[in-house]
């Protein structure tokens, strides 16, 4: 087991459990869809699961599949003991052990439909902002900053910037400038809906903004398109850590 990655030890246990579709273990667990546990069964995923993620899956699958699923079977895949509002103790070079709260929200997130741009296959992300699959730890450098928030990568389109099950941080509405990597809400076609639920967005770097359109790029395949401004609801920046830095 310590060779496989958490996404395939969560793929076998899935299988182990009768294969239950994703849908059917997020309305288990808890969450409102497939779209907020998607990124954790990926064979890509390697990543320690938040606590609260853990005990979900543990009330999706416990019990099932033959030998019955046991509980210590996900824990373990948690970076931390999953305790309800636990923080985690991160060190920092030059620094003692520091205690950092668990309240950076992490939104559900899936690859939607590709669109074509001059022929081209434009990766768009459908974004599920009405429901935090998990919350992380925001470190020291994010205390004072509004309206911040994360969410896991889907798909390679910005590969190497950023790997498919990265996760990142974003502020909204933040101030982008060309040569940052920024998250597009693109508007609705029901304009009765404001952008803040299920909605699809492009993970991309910035290389224009004018008064008609957002030029972007993504890199795989590698292509700079436009965007009419018009349907663009809002552009909302994401934080590398030089970001946070500053």
């Amino acid at each position: 087991m310590a060779d496989k990655t958490t996404g395939e030890i969560l793929l076998a246990l899935k299988a182990r459990a009768g294969d239950p579709s994703l849908e059917e273990i997020a309305r288990a667990g808890g969450w409102a869809g497939k779209s907020s546990i998607q990124v954790f069964f990926n064979r890509a995923y390697d990543r320690p699961l938040g606590g609260s993620v853990a005990l979900k899956l543990v009330k999706a699958l416990e019990g099932r599949g033959v030998p019955p699923i046991q509980a210590d079977d996900i824990t373990r895949l948690a970076a931390v003991a999953p305790v309800a509002n636990a923080s985690a103790p991160f060190e920092f070079e030059g620094a003692s052990l520091y205690r950092m709260p668990r309240d950076l929200p992490v939104y559900g997130a899936a690859l939607g439909a590709e669109q074509l741009v001059d022929g081209e296959a434009v990766e768009l992300t459908t974004l599920n902002k009405s429901e935090v699959i998990e919350r992380r730890e925001r470190p020291p450098i994010l205390n004072g900053k509004k309206d911040v928030y994360a969410l896991y990568v889907q798909g390679s389109s910005m590969d190497p910037a950023f790997d498919d099950g990265d996760l990142i941080v974003v502020q909204k509405a933040g101030s982008v400038s060309v040569g940052d990597f920024v998250v597009v809400y693109l508007r609705p076609k029901d304009e009765s809906d404001d952008g803040e639920t299920a909605t699809s967005v492009l993970i991309k770097r910035l290389v224009r903004r004018t008064a008609q359109y957002v030029e972007l790029r993504q890199y795989q395949p590698d292509i700079t398109f436009r965007i009419a401004r018009d349907d663009v609801l809002r552009i909302d920046k994401a934080l590398r850590l030089g970001d946070l830095l500053q």
